[in-house]
């Protein structure tokens, strides 16, 4: 993908099924995390924060709303300074400081991108691993949406939006979304070797607010067919989501 005038945003990942599927994703890929240091790095209102304090990790996290931060401390059950306003460019954290390090669909927003996994790559240990979520350009829906030239508002759920060229400047974007050989190669020139590769699919819990009123209908149905795409060989690729599992060399 060209270079795009990305504005640091997002929204949140944490409803229910899905916080639990990517809590799954992470203890599988990373290990179990009980002693471990984790930093989410975009934690929004602090929610796998919480999800991995739980499971025993020294568990923080940075975000770069300070209205999310807000957020987290209003919802509580978290020691105080574990969530704080952060910038992925310029982490606030010691080299060498983590054992884990958590990217979950924050890497697309974050204006220098490359920036971003140099820190990452920084603030972990030797030997500590970055398990990284990003948008899927395989999926054939463009989930954060873009606008025409115009400004109008091309709808979410049209589809092959994404397999239209960048360089032809049809679309206005406000998140990156990257094709899998593009994220493993700007995840490789950060520093780390690639463990895993892998694909999600969604949960279909309307993460994004403008899912349509059929899809809602019809979510225990696609729930299945999602769960039975994501265990095939081949079509599992056109998921929503990659899963990046890279380790800082020793």
């Amino acid at each position: 993908m060209t270079k795009l005038e990305i504005q640091a945003a997002g929204g949140d990942t944490a409803t229910p099924l899905n916080l639990q599927k990517r809590l799954d994703w992470i203890c599988a890929v990373a290990g179990p995390v009980r002693g471990k240091s984790v930093i989410d790095c975009g934690c929004g209102a602090g929610e796998y924060v919480r999800a991995l304090t739980a499971l025993g990790a020294d568990a923080w996290g940075i975000e770069y709303s300070a209205e999310k931060i807000g957020e987290a401390k209003r919802r509580g059950a978290l020691p105080e300074g574990r969530v704080a306003v952060g910038d992925l460019e310029a982490v606030e954290f010691a080299d060498d400081r983590f054992d884990v390090a958590l990217l979950n669909e924050v890497l697309e927003h974050v204006p220098r991108d490359d920036q971003g996994i140099r820190e990452v790559h920084r603030i972990l240990k030797p030997g500590g691993v970055a398990v990284i979520f990003s948008p899927n350009r395989l999926y054939p829906f463009e989930t954060h949406g873009v606008s025409l030239r115009s400004g109008a508002k091309v709808p979410h759920y049209t589809p092959l939006v994404p397999y239209v060229p960048v360089g032809l400047g049809l679309f206005q974007y406000w998140a990156r979304n990257y094709w899998p050989w593009e994220l493993r190669a700007l995840v490789r020139a950060g520093g780390f070797s690639i463990e895993r590769c892998g694909y999600v699919w969604q949960t279909f819990e309307n993460i994004s607010g403008h899912q349509p009123r059929w899809i809602g209908a019809l979510r225990p149905l696609l729930r299945a067919i999602a769960r039975a795409l994501e265990a095939t060989p081949g079509l599992r690729a056109f998921g929503v989501s990659q899963l990046i599992v890279a380790r800082k060399p020793r």
